[in-house]
């Protein structure tokens, strides 16, 4: 299942229809449990931001092959909404006397969520129903304006199934939750128009979790391990290829002659970035570059950071890679399928440690990223306001997850599903989503337009053919490029 932006993927013509929640507005009332340290801070962004904010979302794809009746559609999605009461918050932007009164939290119950329905378009083509639907989810999803999260059906004329696209603020959803509503959002729609029950396990609340991480953030001192280690990282010595204190995207040559074979596949419209998404290796191929990693006593993950870190030496002529990586804070049984922004991060400088060939640079690696791994424990936020950085790392972002054994992965191509994201303001940042799924190892970029995208692709390309020779050959040597050839191409 690929991540894109929600214009590569192919929506069909037809009916199209928006479903969202509603409630009473006496039925929110304060509620004294405080936001997440992300929460706070990118509704914070939406409020600098103004009228200016528009295509901010995430959000999923998939058929459900069954007919679509209205009224279980309905409930199911009613369901979800008071399953989880992420969905059942908001805030509210009056201004107080306390450091966080502009910003409070307002929930509302279960029993007071009900789904209108609107139409959007009936026997549209897919073109205007590709533009409906993005517009629709660009200009209604908010962090600031409740619902933050809304769906659309699209009805193609076939009786038999129909295509089912929600899309939410980050504020209430992340990566997980993106992948987890396909079966439950499935379930409750199959057990609505059966009549049956949904036998679905109930989790935590995410507004609890954000309480107790901001407890924990107030516990944290400049003796703390995680602040130790992201002090560490941002003043580790500079490097030509990362020549500044922060983790921005490495200045990379683009070889003479270099003919990429990961390229975007359009243009990204004025003002936003670039995107692609592509396929580095089929299923058998994962296999066995899986099998190369764990014969040497690492992992799949330690694989793809070592390629990574070869790729980086290979266009840049430097041994070591930093950057940022999201690491989910799903640390306890009740936040399993929950729906919310578990999301952290750490800091990641992955180093060669002068081997030659990729099978001797995997302990290096293993034992460089390794040490990171506890930063992760602690919200970012505090860290930065004792490092004195910015609550939001900048620049280079590498995800790696492993989502093979979610729940119903094996369906996920007969649904045609997709998890999605929203076209993105251009940036001087760069984001890889690898992902491994059961079609094999797939890659997901967003990155600067422009000069940059060609850096992006050169970096991707020689990443792509490092794990192929590793697959062909058992192992890759390293290369090194000139650093003082780092001329005119790079960034």
């Amino acid at each position: 299942m690929e991540y894109t932006e929600l214009a590569d993927y192919r929506i069909p013509g037809g009916r199209v229809t928006a479903w969202e929640p509603t409630a009473d507005a006496t039925a929110w009332q304060p509620d004294p449990r405080r936001l997440s340290y992300m929460h706070l801070e990118h509704a914070r962004r939406a409020q600098t931001m103004g009228d200016d904010w528009y295509s901010e979302w995430i959000g999923t794809a998939f058929m459900i092959d069954r007919p679509l009746d209205r009224q279980a559609l309905a409930a199911a999605i009613e369901e979800w909404y008071r399953r989880h009461e992420a969905f059942r918050s908001s805030v509210r932007t009056d201004a107080g006397t306390g450091p966080e009164d502009d910003l409070t939290r307002i929930t509302t119950t279960p029993q007071a969520i009900s789904v209108r329905t609107s139409a959007l378009g009936d026997a549209m083509t897919a073109e205007e129903a590709q533009a409906c639907v993005q517009e629709y989810f660009n200009s209604t999803v908010s962090p600031l304006r409740w619902p933050h999260c809304v769906a659309v059906t699209v009805e193609p004329g076939n009786d038999d199934r129909f295509l089912l696209i929600f899309a939410a603020d980050h504020t209430v959803m992340d990566a997980y939750t993106q992948v987890f509503a396909i079966r439950e959002l499935t379930t409750l729609y199959e057990a609505a128009l059966d009549g049956t029950p949904h036998n679905l396990l109930d989790y935590g609340s995410y507004l609890d979790f954000a309480d107790a991480e901001r407890d924990l953030g107030e516990q944290i001192d400049a003796n703390n391990t995680a602040v130790t280690l992201w002090r560490e990282f941002f003043e580790t010595s500079t490097s030509v290829a990362q020549p500044g204190p922060m983790p921005t995207f490495p200045r990379f040559e683009v070889p003479a002659g270099h003919n990429p074979t990961i390229t975007c596949p359009r243009s990204p419209d004025e003002g936003y970035q670039s995107s692609l998404s592509t396929y580095l290796l089929d299923p058998a191929q994962t296999k066995a570059f899986d099998a190369v990693c764990k014969a040497a006593g690492t992992s799949m993950a330690v694989g793809v950071y070592t390629a990574l870190t070869m790729a980086g030496a290979a266009c840049s002529g430097a041994d070591d890679l930093r950057f940022i990586s999201p690491v989910h804070t799903r640390t306890g049984p009740q936040w399993g399928e929950a729906v919310g922004w578990f999301v952290g991060v750490i800091p990641m400088h992955a180093r060669l440690g002068g081997a030659t060939t990729f099978g001797a640079a995997l302990p290096a690696v293993a034992a460089s990223v390794g040490r990171y791994r506890d930063a992760g424990s602690a919200p970012f936020a505090p860290i930065a306001d004792l490092i004195g950085g910015d609550v939001t790392p900048p620049g280079f972002v590498i995800s790696y997850i492993d989502l093979r054994r979610a729940e119903g992965a094996d369906q996920w191509d007969a649904r045609n599903a997709r998890v999605l994201r929203s076209a993105t303001a251009d940036a001087d940042e760069v984001y890889f989503w690898i992902n491994r799924i059961p079609d094999g190892l797939n890659v997901s970029a967003r990155f600067t337009a422009g000069p940059q995208g060609a850096a992006v692709e050169a970096f991707l390309s020689t990443f792509h053919a490092i794990l192929r020779s590793v697959i062909a050959d058992g192992d890759c040597p390293v290369v090194l490029a000139d650093a003082s050839a780092l001329t005119g191409r790079r960034r």
